[in-house]
């Protein structure tokens, strides 16, 4: 049996460090043989609004049991892992960050607004799922908001706050959402755009989330997103997804994911990269630098916690990645390691990135983040 007392002071312990680069990780005080089969996942009450129980029973839940023997395998589109969405409201109709080898800029109607926070990660996070899983570019939503709320294991509270009563306003926002990639080529100018979704209709009411309309909600994603959750789905533990409700902390989770599936030998990235990936809302100063290294080792603990086998190392100049295995095996989604060049390309991030023009001997230096 898990020592809990032992967890909860190793995580309080951490929890108290925000500064430090040294990070401890969550060890669980048995080996996976010695640990009392715990319940199947959607029975553990992991909402409890102590962060730190909540994160000791995902943690626990997830060293019990694998993600495919919980049948809790998620993927995610490897363009939605390389864009990264706002993590807070952000006024106007586009949203642009810089890695230092490509611009993401991301476009909507302005009377849309852009999506943000966790919602629409989760929901780009099912669509990818079903996407795989259907091998159909038409996805039902269902007939009530509270229906759609329930695929997307979301609760459906109510209130301003409510899951439900922002749902259909973030679903709206995402898929209506262009990014635009746009590598740096000197004088020359190159461009990708990918659309998530060519049309769709939701049809449900907020005000009435379990009230039935007579026709299916559903979106059909564009035949770019079809084919990138297709060919670049990178598989995740839905558990992590679920527990983490830091934006940063999920995309932080979801890219160490990705990055450890394709890497092959040790690579620093540096701070500045980090923040081009991950802290677009923090200024490039000094302060904004040392603001966005405390949130990043906060985030990064959280998701050392639930994903211990990640082998990183922060140093003064950056992030070391040392080659781990992926928290979910590939071939869970039927994907196969890349080598040699597709693999360096892969490490660039982005949609088909490749195509327009970025070099092998770039991407492995380990300058972006991507």
């Amino acid at each position: 049996m898990i020592d809990d007392l032992h967890l909860r002071k190793q995580m309080r312990r951490s929890a108290n460090d925000v500064q430090s680069d040294h990070l401890p990780v969550l060890h669980l005080a048995q080996p996976l043989g010695t640990i009392k089969q715990q319940p199947a996942a959607d029975s553990i009450e992991i909402r409890s609004g102590n962060k730190i129980e909540r994160l000791i029973a995902a943690a626990i839940a997830i060293q019990a049991q694998d993600a495919e023997e919980a049948k809790e395998v998620g993927c995610m589109a490897r363009a939605m892992i390389w864009a990264s969405l706002p993590h807070k409201k952000v006024d106007g109709a586009h949203f642009q960050r810089d890695n230092g080898l490509a611009s993401i800029t991301m476009i909507v109607a302005p009377d849309v607004g852009l999506p943000y926070g966790k919602l629409p990660r989760t929901i780009a996070a099912w669509v990818t799922r079903e996407v795989k899983r259907t091998r159909s570019r038409e996805l039902n939503l269902g007939k009530s908001l509270a229906e759609f709320a329930g695929k997307l294991g979301l609760s459906t509270n109510g209130g301003e706050r409510g899951d439900i009563s922002r749902l259909k306003r973030q679903a709206t926002k995402l898929f209506g959402t262009m990014i635009r990639v746009t590598p740096h080529h000197g004088q020359g100018y190159e461009y990708e755009n990918l659309v998530l979704s060519d049309k769709g209709m939701l049809l449900w009411d907020p005000k009435r989330p379990h009230e039935r309309s007579l026709w299916q909600s559903k979106v059909i994603v564009s035949e770019a997103f079809f084919r990138e959750c297709m060919d670049h789905a990178v598989p995740f533990d839905l558990r992590v997804l679920r527990v983490l409700r830091s934006p940063l902390a999920i995309d932080l989770y979801l890219w160490l994911t990705w990055r450890m599936f394709i890497l092959r030998r040790p690579v620093l990235i540096p701070w500045i990269s980090l923040r081009f990936q991950f802290g677009a809302g923090y200024p490039p100063t000094a302060q904004g630098m040392a603001h966005f290294r405390e949130a990043f080792h906060r985030c990064l603990r959280e998701v050392r916690t639930l994903y211990p086998s990640a082998r990183v190392v922060p140093e003064r100049d950056g992030l070391r990645l040392l080659p781990s295995p992926p928290h979910v095996s590939e071939v869970k989604l039927g994907l196969v390691r890349q080598d040699g060049q597709s693999a360096s390309v892969a490490a660039a991030g982005g949609h088909e990135l490749a195509r327009l023009g970025m070099r092998n001997g770039q991407l492995l230096r380990g300058q972006v983040s991507g």
